[in-house]
Formats: C-alpha cells, sequence, structure tokens
C-alpha cells in the first residue's frame, strides 16, 4: 500500500469524524434548546421552579426589568408562594431579592371585592334574646391621588332577625344600610402608614325613620413598622354608642414567619396560623384562627305598643375560633366561626329597664370574591 493511499484514508477518517461530532453537537444543541436547566436536587423543604419565574402577584422584586432569573445564578431564598394571598414559607430556588414585604392581591378595576356572611346566636331562655344576622356588600377601589393610596368604598346591607324576650316589645328585624369611606396610606418609604375610615348609615326596623336612625361612625389607625415583622397599632374607634362611644385600639401585628400571625390589637385580638396544605389544593391556603371581638349595634325602633320611639342598643363580648380559606384573586374565599358570647347587654334610651341577657354561643359562616 501507498503512502499516498494512508494519506487518503486518514483524510477521509478525520473528515468522518468531524462530520460524526458535528452531528452530536447539534443534536445535543437542539436538546438543550428544549431543556430549560439541568435540574439540580432539592434541599429538603424546598422545590424546584421554572427557569422563568411565574409572575408573583403577593411579592415585589427589585430585580432587573423584565429579565428571566436563571436557574444557575440564583440561591436558595424564602419568599411567597405564586398563588398564596398573603404569603407562604415555601422554600423555592430563587435569587435573593432586595425587598420581600407581601403586598396584598387588588383587582386592576373599580371593583374589588364582594362579600357576604350570616351570623345565629340560638335564644336558649325565653327571658334572652336571639339573633339571626345575614350581611351583603361589596368593596369598589379608585385612586386618591396615586394607585398606592387607594379611597375604598364599602356599600353594605344587613338585616338581623330578633327572637324577643318574652314580654318585651322589640320589632321582628332591624336593618343596616352603610356605607364605609376608608382611606390608605404610607407616608414615603419611611415606617410610618395610615388606616382612616368614616361610615355613613341607617340603623332602624324601618318603622321609625327619625333623625336617631343615622348615625356617623368611624376609626382612625397610625401604623408604625418597626421591623419587617412588626407592626404598631395606635388609634381610635368611634362606635357613636350610648355609654360607650369612643374606645381605643393599640396593639401588635406581628408575623414571625409567614405562616403564623399575631393581631394583638384592642378589641379585636386574634392569632392565626396557616394549616398544613393540600386540603383545598395547591392553589389556596387554609388558615385556622382564635381570637375575641365586641359585638352588637344600635337602631332606632317603634315601640308603639308600650312608648313610641325608642333607640335600642346591643353589646356584647365573643370569643372564637375559626377556619377559613385563601384563594388566590378572581376564587372564592370562605370561612366557619364557631363562638361564645357572654356580657350581653340590651339598652333603652326611654324609661324602659336595662336588660342583661344569658351568654350563649354563635355561628357565622361567610363568602367573599
Amino acid at each position: 500500500m501507498r503512502i499516498s493511499d494512508c494519506g487518503l484514508r486518514t483524510t477521509r477518517e478525520t473528515a468522518f469524524r468531524c462530520v460524526g461530532c458535528l452531528l452530536v453537537v447539534c443534536v445535543s444543541a437542539k436538546a438543550l434548546s428544549q431543556t430549560p436547566y439541568m435540574q439540580p436536587q432539592p434541599m429538603p423543604g424546598e422545590q424546584l421552579v421554572q427557569e422563568f419565574v411565574p409572575y408573583q402577584p403577593a411579592i415585589e422584586y427589585e430585580c432587573t426589568p423584565n429579565a428571566p432569573l436563571m436557574l444557575d445564578q440564583c440561591a436558595t431564598y424564602p419568599i411567597a408562594d405564586p398563588y398564596a394571598m398573603e404569603g407562604s414559607p415555601t422554600q423555592v430556588l430563587l435569587a435573593p431579592p432586595v425587598r420581600t414585604k407581601s403586598t396584598p392581591e387588588r383587582r386592576k378595576s373599580l371593583f374589588q371585592k364582594a362579600f357576604a356572611s350570616g351570623t345565629y346566636i340560638p335564644q336558649f331562655e325565653s327571658d334572652s334574646l336571639g339573633f339571626g344576622d345575614l350581611e351583603a356588600g361589596i368593596v369598589l377601589g379608585i385612586p386618591f391621588f396615586r394607585v398606592s393610596a387607594p379611597l375604598l368604598i364599602t356599600p353594605r346591607f344587613a338585616v338581623h332577625y330578633l327572637d324577643r324576650p318574652a314580654g318585651l316589645d322589640l320589632p321582628g328585624e332591624v336593618y343596616d344600610a352603610e356605607v364605609t369611606f376608608r382611606h390608605l396610606r404610607k407616608f414615603g418609604d419611611g415606617p410610618w402608614a395610615m388606616n382612616a375610615a368614616v361610615t355613613l348609615g341607617h340603623y332602624s326596623d324601618f318603622e321609625a325613620n327619625d333623625a336617631d336612625a343615622f348615625r356617623v361612625t368611624g376609626q382612625a389607625f397610625a401604623v408604625y413598622e418597626s421591623s419587617p415583622a412588626a407592626k404598631w397599632v395606635m388609634g381610635v374607634v368611634y362606635l357613636n354608642r350610648r355609654g360607650l362611644s369612643v374606645i381605643p385600639a393599640v396593639g401588635l401585628i406581628y408575623e414571625p414567619r409567614p405562616d403564623i400571625k399575631f393581631d394583638v390589637i384592642m378589641p379585636q385580638p386574634r392569632v392565626s396560623w396557616r394549616l398544613p396544605d393540600g386540603f383545598f389544593g395547591a392553589r389556596a391556603e387554609r388558615w385556622a384562627y382564635i381570637g375575641g371581638e365586641f359585638g352588637g349595634g344600635i337602631w332606632s325602633i317603634d315601640r308603639s305598643a308600650t312608648v313610641g320611639q325608642d333607640l335600642l342598643t346591643y353589646n356584647d363580648f365573643r370569643l372564637l375560633v375559626g377556619i377559613e380559606k385563601k384563594a388566590p384573586l378572581g376564587a372564592i374565599n370562605h370561612r366557619l366561626e364557631f363562638g361564645y358570647v357572654f356580657g350581653r347587654e340590651l339598652e333603652f334610651s326611654s324609661a324602659t329597664p336595662d336588660f342583661r341577657l344569658d351568654d350563649s354561643l354563635f355561628v357565622r359562616a361567610g363568602l367573599s370574591y
């Protein structure tokens, strides 16, 4: 065999090897183009995310605008779950953002929310008072000079069915028809914010429609954020009730972890914690809570059989436990509560003696969208 033949054969073998390598490279490149990244193994308590991180409705990022976060440039960092309403302890592989403060979802329209609820307080004794309450309303939001400082307008209507004490001249139903104007504002980049509201309402049995049926109530709070986990609240609640016109509202909102929250605020303290996922599916969370609240109301009523027009005031205190579903925007949330009612009393503006009512229980269910 001639040397020239050997050289030609060697050249041909080299060319074939080059073509083969080029084909392998092309096939590999095509496969890689269809695979966003090589998946590393997740650590305990973590999950792997897509190369292009989905929109996170409950969190703000200060990363490069519109730039996808590449997995090989990311580190393990806890952020809010993509479908959570108020944050979640889910661990995902994501680059640490400069800010991780959760912000609630809101609709980009006038309509923000619709809600309805029903409450039942049974009448265990004939000389006590039972309640059956139904209410419904909507929340409308408009920018107040800027989008981040909205004015929320909440029309609400409620009917209260009364299981009346024996021998007491009371109507069978009383009604609430009101509208609340609420303004939320954060002052610059500092730690201070405000939450103020005023409510204009008509409260009566629709028989005694006098000046006492119209009432103005309100509340005003200053909020100081001492840390990402702690917010101090100071303010007043104007109830405009007989003997209980103004009450202070002070306390602390503390979230040491995304799955637990302490609302240590009088007169409505609450402790909430997130239950294990899976009951309502991956796109929703369920929370349990215990708390207390101050209940009651005031209505102008017609007692024509005895004293004529009168003003009825009802007050009580409630201890409750509840469970609620928190779903993403566009889904229905619901809650169910049970509780104990005590410190119940009826007061009248006429000469009718005040009534001390027996303790009772209550159940309440609510829906919102």
